[in-house]
Parts: structure tokens; sequence; C-alpha cells
């Protein structure tokens, strides 16, 4: 067999598994479902307050964090189709590279919600008294989306990767999936202490009805950039599919232990740039939340 033919034997597997795996995904219940709910919540207009900056959780929730099932889901079962073939007919890194592959299909939802929530903001702004105020552009707006809607359709899934790669038993996704629920909620920024340090979360709000006293709904917007809040979470995906690559023992793991490295110092840095630029004091709308 000649050289090239050898290298375009391991090629080809992948791009066979990787239509295999996307296929999977697409027809997986719990996507679907989750992609029937981003839609039904983007029928009609969005929040009166702040217009779709506060439908970000729709995809969030219904293509992240039920994404990390799926691919948990078809992680194990890809390992479990593999086993029982009784030898291994395609190495653990092409399996995980053809299950990289398949995150084409939640990104593309979160695609598809991102056009439409930059139409609907055009469409239905917000009111002077809602969310953003003060000058901020259309720029930070779209940040938002992406960092809020969009990105969480790679970065759930992404974990659901990880997971399914180090720890495969069954309840450990739905148990990962409710500690990433309550850490939202904590570090969304309700709690005043936790506000500036909110962005090395995965996922926190940069605006919303925090409220001040005599005005429980005042619209607030809290410190941090969108735009390295963005770039920070893109890190935070190619690290996971580094730590997803990195279970294979089999394969030389040097160069990934590097990229690992080189991934986490670029995520601690771009955290910090999140942190400390953009908005630097929790600015109050001036109007009441009520005309």
């Amino acid at each position: 067999m000649t050289t090239a033919a050898v290298a375009a034997r391991p090629a080809s597997m992948l791009g066979q598994l990787a239509r295999k795996e996307i296929a999977r995904y697409a027809s997986h219940p719990l996507f679907l479902v989750g992609a029937a709910l981003v839609a039904l919540s983007s029928i009609g207009k969005p929040d009166g307050n702040m217009s779709v900056l506060g439908n970000v959780i729709a995809p969030a929730a219904g293509v992240g964090v039920i994404g990390l099932l799926v691919m948990a889901s078809l992680t194990r079962t890809s390992d479990q189709i593999a086993s029982a073939a009784g030898t291994v007919v395609v190495s653990e890194r092409t399996r995980t590279l053809g299950l990289v592959c398949a995150l084409i299909v939640p990104f593309a939802a979160g695609v598809c919600w991102l056009g439409w929530a930059i139409w609907a903001y055009g469409h239905w702004p917000p009111p002077p008294y809602g969310s953003p105020f003060g000058g901020i552009g259309d720029g930070w707006v779209s940040a938002n989306l992406v960092a809020l809607g969009l990105m969480p359709a790679l970065g759930g899934p992404i974990l659901g990767l990880v997971l399914g790669r180090w720890l495969p038993r069954r309840g450990v996704a739905p148990l990962f999936a409710v500690l990433l629920v309550a850490e939202t909620i904590v570090m969304q920024g309700l709690f005043e202490p936790l506000r500036y340090l909110r962005l090395v979360a995965p996922w926190t709000y940069f605006t919303g009805p925090y409220g001040i006293e005599g005005d429980g709904d005042r619209m607030m917007i809290l410190t941090g950039s969108p735009y390295w809040y963005c770039v920070y979470l893109l890190v935070l995906c190619a690290l996971g599919v580094v730590l997803a690559l990195l279970h294979d023992r089999e394969r030389p793991r040097r160069p990934l232990l590097i990229a690992l490295g080189v991934i986490v110092v670029v995520a601690a840095v771009t955290a910090v740039l999140a942190i400390t630029t953009g908005v630097q004091e929790v600015m109050i709308n001036p109007l009441p939340s009520q005309p």
C-alpha cells in the first residue's frame, strides 16, 4: 500500500464517521425537542424591556444545556458500538474528532437563532426605560447575542463530549447539567459581591432588571466587555476539545499537552481582559422601570 493510500485511509474514515455522527446528532430526540423549544420562544415579540437580550436564555438552555446531554449520550454510545465490534477498527481519537464534527448541528441551530435575534432587535428595540441605554451601541448588543446565545450552542455539547470521554457513567451528564444551571444562577449578577468576577463563568448576563432601592426592576448594565468574553468562551471551547482528545492514551499526547498549556494561559488572559475592559462602573438607567 502506498504512503498516500495509508494517509488517505484515516481521512476517509473520519469523513464517513463525521457524516454518521452529524446525522445521529441531528436526529437525536433531545436535540429536536430543544430546537423546537427555541423556535417556539422566537415566535412573536421578545421581552418588552430588553428586546432579544431577554431571550438569550432560550438557546443557551435549549441548544446548550440540552446539547450537553445529547453529546454525552452520543459519546457513550459511540464507544459502546466500538466495543461491540470486538476489534477497534477506528481509534478513539478519530471517533472523538467525528463527534467534534457533529458540533456543526447545534452551531447551525445557534446561527439560525442569532440571525433571528439580530433582526428582532432591530424590529423591536427596547424602550428608553429598558436596556441597553446610555449610548451603548449595536456592537455591544451583537456581542451579547453571540456570547450568550450562539456560544452556548458550542460550549454545552463540548462539555458533554468531555464528560462522555472522562466520566462516561450514565448519570454524570444530567448531574453536571443541574450543577451548570445552579452555577449560572449564582454567577449571573444577582449577587453584588460576585458581579465583577462573574465573567470567569461560562454564562452570565451583562444587563438586566437588577433593581435599586425603591425600584426593584430598574435596568442596569454590569461591568465587563462582551467582546473579550466572546473570545474567552471560544478559548474555553478549544480547551474542551483538547481535553476530550487527551483521553486517548494510544496516540502521542505531547502535542496536545503543549496545546493545553497554551490554551489555559490564553483563557486566563482573555478572562482578565473580559473583566477589566469595557464598562467598569455599573450603569443604572436614569429612567424608572415603568414609563
